[in-house]
């Protein structure tokens, strides 16, 4: 095992175990960004929308909150929180609500991979589902091999960008 991967590992070990809280300062954006290469969604970026998580050429342009185990976008005084849905399959619906979190078990930070810690309906995972869907990558949280029937769709995980000052 490369010691990127073990060091990986033993970072996402640490961060599941502290759940850190990271805010993102006054003038900063910080992206999600597909990060997998040789994908079609490979550097588009996570984005806030009323109410599915998509990828775009260009992302939230704002504050991530993780906050009690919630990834919040925020947007003035309030934030979209990133929730994780239910579904028979694997590959699991991600939704924004607005001062709802009911998801606490995201992980990330600054140059790292955004990762959801273990449920009892799945465990410890970074990888995600874009499926193109009326024209748009819709992003799922993937927790094992299944795909939506009939639809194109590519794994990739999301990396915490690095700061650009606006």
């Amino acid at each position: 095992m490369s010691k990127v991967i073990q060091l990986t590992l033993a970072l996402t070990a640490a961060l599941a175990a502290v759940r850190p809280v990271f805010s993102v300062p006054p003038g900063t954006i910080f992206c999600d960004i597909a990060f997998t290469t040789g994908t079609s969604v490979t550097s588009l970026q996570l984005t806030q929308t009323p109410y599915k998580a998509i990828l775009t050429d260009s992302g939230f342009h704002g504050g991530w909150d993780f906050v009690n185990g919630g990834l919040g976008a925020f947007d003035g005084c309030h934030d979209w929180w990133l929730n994780i849905g239910t579904s028979p399959h694997s590959y699991k619906p991600l939704t924004w609500a607005f001062d709802d979190q009911l998801t606490d078990n995201w992980v990330g930070g600054p140059g790292q991979l955004l990762t959801a810690t273990a449920t009892a309906d799945y465990a410890t995972t970074s990888n995600f589902l874009a499926c193109k869907e009326d024209g748009v990558w819709t992003l799922y949280l993937q927790t094992g091999e299944d795909v939506p029937p009939g639809k194109t769709c590519a794994l990739t995980t999301l990396q915490e960008g690095a700061s650009v000052a606006l």
